[in-house]
Order: structure tokens, then C-alpha cells, then sequence
């Protein structure tokens, strides 16, 4: 499912309207209808309706529900938020004069009257919020301003058009007054102010309204949502041996942080790797053994409880000779030279290759890094929250978070990698400008660890799918994962460990929704 901004809603709606023959106020009647099934679906015992439009075309979709509102029988009262007629656009216009034929209650509402909402807004079952749509830049000023205010205190159920009004439709900031919506209706696609935070929390359950735009424009738009249809599954043929199923060697740990690398390779094999190794420090292996059994450990030279400058050369030498299909390193491992010969070594090495953690601190050290990543002729996937991703890139986390699509864009471009951003969604980038929002998972996850799990999914996967695919299927593996054990165990007590457990109950949900299309889930981003 594409994720639009406004000028790419702009320029989808134009062509639609020039090039297929459906006029604007076809489109606007389309979305106006649609809306109202959803409100009506919702409200169906509610009697009294507040509509409070603006004077764009926002405004004439709301102006449409109104008159689908008043033929089914609902006490509807309009309010324009402008000065008369001649302020409307030509579509809103139309749909006034048709309210006025009917006998709607249409009153025009500026700066001199703008109290009369009050006790409209406070006798109203619904209010309609349709002031502003995907071309509004923040912030709200004027009286407009306190018709928001209003909707704010007084309004006992909201319903935002398109998006709620005050918000960017381009980001998840939140810039001066806006609309605490309970629904939005929105049309044709998502926008990115709906699924980004803190922005997205404002806009309540949200519907998407097919209004019959032309779809063929959509293919220009790389930016996308990640569902279960935009990801591939690995298949486990009935005459396999464990290796066709990969070796996934994981690198990392350190005294104290044993528990990251641990993690990463239970996770690994849950996601189905055949073989999953662990190459740790010597000082951290008799812990390691102790808490794996599937998997396999190599002690490797270590000093102060971390990786010695040795180790580099030793795993050389273990590569050289082993049986490997991937490489995933970096959780806690920790920064030294040690660390950062190891991940030297390992871009050196012909084999899918996954950056996380402190193997991403490590990389920053390197002088020359974008220009060994970009050399690589195999995939390199690079795992970043914000903090990371400001050390790699050198640019501050506030200007990362205001921009970060453009910077990690350029920045998969720059290094051919395909990067991984880890923040309240998770962003998905590759060196072709393709982009996967990702909404699986939940604040319960807000802890350490789940980046190591996340980590040994996709080390697991890499052997098995092509790179940007297996990243695609391990995020959303992961999410789900952590979705399915928060209802168990509450977000509260959300362990990394329980997301490992949750894998196999992920696969379970994804191949049942894509064994059976006509399954309803409950969880949203699945469909």
C-alpha cells in the first residue's frame, strides 16, 4: 500500500481529473459518499451532527457529507469557516448552493461570529472536521485557530476529513493547534501524517476511501507500507538438508553484554536458519554454552572481556574453512580496536553481511567506511536506530528526525546498502530509493535487546530470500512478533526474550493471511 505526501496526492488527483475524463466534483462526491459510510457505520444511533468546513476543497467534501447526512434523516448543522460565498473554491461553492436548495442550516463563520460554535459544538452527538486538507501547511492561525479550540474542549466525538485538521500531511510533527481526532477518513492512500508519530496518535482509527483515482499513477511513488503482501516467505522443500537452510555466523558480545549476542542467535534460529554459529570473545564463552544449545560457539582471542586486534585474523582463518552463508555482527560487543579490525574484516568477506549495534559504532571509526561499503559486491545491511544513524551520517538526531526518508535515502544510495532505521516506526531503504514504512510493533518493545533480535531474523533470512527482501520479511516478522507477545504479556513486561519465543506464532499469522485472503485479522498492517 503506497504512503503519499501532498504534492504526490496533488498530482495523482490532477491526472486523474485531466486524463480520464472524472471530473473534481465527481472525485469529490466519491470521497463525500465515502466518508459518510464510515461515519454512518460508526454513528449510527447518533442523531445530532456538527459539520465545520473550510473553505477549500477539504470543505466541499465535508459539505457533501452534510447533504448525505440530511437525506438519511440526521439533525445536520453546516458551519464555513469564511466570510461569504466568494471565499469558496468552485467545487465547495457548488455543494453550498446545493445544501442551500435543500434547506440545510448553512451559516458562513469568521472572526465576528466565531462564538456561535460553542453551543453547537457542546449539543452535537459527532463533529465533522473538515477545515483543512493535505495542502495546509501548519500552523492555524486566526479564528480558525479557535474553532479548533473549540472542536478541543467541547466536542464529544470527532471525525477528521482527509486528515485532522492543524497536522502537516507530510510528517509526524506536530506544529501549533490541531484536531485530536477519534476517525479519520482519508482518501485514496495513507499519508505519511497517519503513520508517523507523534502526529499519527492524533488521528485516531483511520478508514482509506477508494474515490476512483486513476492507480496507474501510483507506480511513481516508491514509498510504500509494508504489509504481509509485500513480503516473501522462505520455503523448506521436504528433501533439504540443514545447509540449505544457511549458516548464519553471528559476531559479538563482551563481559557484561553476553545477552546480545545470545539473543540474536536465538532469533536466528527461530527465523529458520539451518546452522547458526556465535563467534565470541573467549573470556564470554563457557556463559555462551551455558545458555545455547542449537547453536554452536567459537571462542575467539579476546582482551579486557572484548575482542582482541587476533580476532580479526582468526576469523579470516574460520570463514576460510567453515561452512558460513552470512554474517550479522556488532550486538554488544562493544568499541575498540578489536572491534573495529573485525568489521574490517568481515566487509571484506564474500557472504550477505549484517551491521548492528556496536558493528555500526565500530564502522563510524573507520576513516574510509562509505567507500568499503560501497565496493562490496555483496549485500550489506545496516541496522541503525536514531542515535546511530546520527553517528554514521554525522548530522544531528533532530535534523535526522525532520528529514529522515531524504537522509536515508541518500545515504543507501551513497554506500549501496540497504539500511534498516530504527525509531517509533521503522523505516526500510535500499540503494534504489525504494521505501517501506513498517507500523508492526508497539512501545512494549522499547527495550534493550529487541534490536539484537531484529538483527538474527534478518541474518537467518538473508541466506534464504534475496537481501532487500529478507529485510522486508524480517521487520515485519519482528514486528508482529512483538505485537503477538505484548498481548500476553503486556507492554510493560515485554522482554526481547519474548519476542524470540513469539517467531513461530508470526510465521503462523503471516501464512495464514496469505494461505487465506479472506481472513479478517485484527491487527491493521496485515491486510
Amino acid at each position: 500500500m503506497k504512503i503519499l505526501k501532498a504534492n504526490e496526492m496533488r498530482f495523482i488527483d490532477e491526472n486523474t481529473i485531466k486524463l480520464t475524463g472524472i471530473s473534481s466534483l465527481v472525485l469529490m462526491e466519491n470521497a463525500g459518499r465515502g466518508a459518510f459510510e464510515v461515519i454512518l457505520n460508526k454513528f449510527s444511533d447518533k442523531e445530532n451532527f456538527v459539520v465545520i468546513a473550510g473553505s477549500g476543497n477539504n470543505g466541499g467534501d465535508g459539505l457533501v457529507i452534510a447533504r448525505y447526512l440530511f437525506n438519511f434523516g440526521k439533525n445536520v448543522k453546516v458551519f464555513i469557516l469564511a466570510s461569504d460565498i466568494s471565499k469558496l473554491s468552485e467545487d465547495n461553492k457548488t455543494n453550498f448552493q446545493i445544501l442551500e436548495k435543500l434547506g440545510v442550516d448553512v451559516l458562513f463563520i469568521d472572526e465576528k461570529n466565531i462564538n456561535k460554535l460553542i453551543n453547537a459544538i457542546k449539543n452535537s452527538d459527532v463533529v465533522i472536521d473538515a477545515i483543512f486538507g493535505t495542502g495546509f501547511t501548519p500552523p492555524v492561525k486566526g479564528y480558525r485557530e479557535k474553532a479548533i479550540d473549540y472542536i478541543s474542549k467541547y466536542a464529544k466525538n470527532v471525525i477528521s476529513i482527509d486528515i485532522p485538521s492543524g497536522l502537516s500531511a507530510d510528517t509526524g510533527n506536530t506544529n501549533g493547534k490541531f484536531i485530536k481526532a477519534d476517525i479519520t477518513v482519508t482518501f485514496g492512500y495513507p499519508k505519511l501524517c497517519h503513520i508517523l508519530y507523534p502526529a499519527s496518535e492524533y488521528c485516531g482509527e483511520i478508514f482509506i476511501v477508494d474515490i476512483s483515482l486513476d492507480k496507474s499513477y501510483e507506480n511513481a511513488i516508491n514509498r510504500s507500507l509494508l504489509t504481509v503482501s509485500d513480503i516473501q516467505l522462505p520455503k523448506r522443500e521436504k528433501d533439504s538438508h540443514k545447509y540449505k537452510f544457511g549458516h548464519n555466523l553471528i559476531v559479538g558480545g563482551s563481559v557484561g553484554k553476553s545477552g546480545a549476542v545470545i539473543l540474536s542467535a536465538l532469533a536466528s534460529t527461530n527465523a529458520g536458519a539451518g546452522l547458526t554459529t556465535v563467534f565470541v570473545p573467549q573470556d564470554i564463552n563457557q556463559i555462551i554454552e551455558e545458555n545455547l544449545i542449537e547453536e554452536m560457539s567459537i571462542p575467539a582471542p579476546s582482551s579486557n572481556g572484548m575482542f582482541s586486534k587476533k580476532a580479526s585474523k582468526y576469523l579470516r582463518e574460520i570463514i576460510k574453512n567453515g561452512k558460513f552463508s552470512s554474517i550479522t555482527i556488532g550486538m554488544g560487543m562493544g568499541v575498540s580496536e578489536g572491534t573495529i579490525s573485525l568489521v574490517k574484516e568481515t566487509l571484506k568477506q564474500k557472504l550477505p553481511v549484517v551491521i548492528d549495534a556496536d558493528g555500526l559504532n565500530s564502522l563510524t571509526k573507520i576513516d574510509n567506511f562509505k567507500e568499503l561499503l560501497r565496493k562490496r559486491k555483496f549485500p550489506t545491511i545496516l541496522t541503525p536506530h536514531l542515535g546511530e544513524f546520527s553517528r554514521l551520517t554525522k548530522i544531528d538526531t533532530k535534523t535526522l528526525k525532520e528529514n529522515l526518508e531524504e537522509i536515508a535515502v541518500e545515504f543507501s544510495k551513497e554506500t549501496n546498502c540497504i539500511l534498516v532505521v530504527k525509531f517509533s516506526r521503522t523505516l526500510i531503504v535500499n540503494p534504489d530509493e525504494k521505501i517501506y514504512y513498517s507500523i508492526a510493533g508497539n512501545e512494549g518493545m522499547a527495550k534493550a535487546g529487541t534490536g539484537d533480535v531484529l538483527a538474527g531474523i534478518i541474518g537467518a533470512l538473508v541466506n534464504r530470500l534475496p537481501a532487500f527482501e529478507a529485510v522486508k520479511t524480517g521487520v515485519l516478522l519482528h514486528g508482529i512478533s512483538g505485537d503477538l507477545a505484548v498481548k500476553e504479556k503486556g507492554k510493560e513486561s515485554l522482554r526481547a526474550r519474548d519476542i524470540v519465543e513469539f517467531i513461530p506464532k508470526a510465521y503462523k499469522e503471516v501464512i495464514d493471511i496469505k494461505c487465506d485472503s479472506s481472513l479478517i485479522k485484527k491487527l491493521s498492517y496485515l491486510l
